[in-house]
């Protein structure tokens, strides 16, 4: 059953040198949920659909966001209407976030039942085909994920790069004790290079970043986009950017992310949008 979501904002108008408040409702989405077979549990999460969604019979791109909540998907709703970014953002609200999240268990994080890859088969089996048939998607998906779940984007990247059509980490990468099974899965991944055809990675980092202070996930995420120049060259799509003057998940990460993602079709909106003004 899908309801609405509405955020109570109080927002300042003013009116020449007169500031009056007044609460205002906006909605953000629409709640939705889908049992898992696989998990064997119910996933609950919010879907936001473009703001002409309802008087269109367009479809559109999907952009999948980890660590769903309503905070998270209100700044990605802020910044794809900014860059007038008509997607369904579906966010994914946790249940067990480490489990979930984490392929493995190390000693750096430790991890009773490391599930990721339930999790991955989850996304792939159930919750995209129930996306597709609920709601007008081009089929054009986009995964973002933040800290421990940027590293599944990362996982998820490696292990299923069909899947999606582009990958978006911030704070995202792997401690020196995860590079050996990190490293396997690329070379393995690597084998089969027509996989990652037309595929884009966007990965984000702080050089300051205090769940890094070793530069370790700095350091592999390095070597990693050697590997990956080396390996799929040019046809595959691949930035990494650092912030030295942002903490973890750096602010910008995602503004910059989705722009790399949208590319040629970002600029070409911007010069439609000009045009005619």
């Amino acid at each position: 059953m899908k309801n609405n979501i509405v955020l109570f904002a109080l927002i300042g108008l003013i009116n020449t040198s007169i500031c009056f408040a007044q609460d205002v409702h906006i909605k953000i989405g629409v709640k939705d949920s889908i049992y898992s077979e696989i998990l064997k549990e119910n996933r609950n999460l919010i879907v936001s659909l473009p703001e002409d969604y309802q008087s269109s019979n367009k479809l559109y791109p999907t952009l999948f966001l980890l660590d769903g909540n309503e905070t998270s998907l209100l700044n990605t709703i802020v910044i794809t209407r900014y860059l007038r970014a008509e997607i369904i953002i579906v966010a994914i609200l946790n249940t067990d976030r480490d489990r979930d999240m984490m392929p493995l268990s190390t000693p750096t994080y430790k991890v009773d039942n490391p599930g990721a890859a339930h999790f991955l088969s989850f996304l792939e089996k159930e919750l995209i085909p129930h996306i597709d048939k609920e709601y007008r998607s081009n089929r054009q998906r986009t995964i973002r994920g933040t800290s421990l779940s940027g590293l599944f984007v990362m996982y998820a990247f490696l292990e299923r790069p069909e899947l999606f059509q582009n990958y978006i980490g911030n704070s995202a990468g792997w401690y020196a004790d995860m590079d050996p099974f990190f490293s396997d899965l690329a070379d393995n991944a690597f084998k089969n290079k027509e996989r990652f055809l037309g595929k884009k990675l966007f990965v984000a980092n702080s050089l300051v970043d205090s769940f890094d202070p070793n530069k370790e996930v700095h350091l592999a995420m390095l070597e990693f986009a050697e590997k990956v120049e080396l390996e799929l060259g040019a046809n595959f799509s691949f930035k990494y950017v650092t912030y030295d003057n942002y903490g973890h998940v750096p602010y910008p990460s995602f503004y910059d992310g989705l722009k790399y993602i949208l590319g040629d079709n970002y600029e070409k909106l911007l010069l439609t949008i000009y045009n005619c003004n």
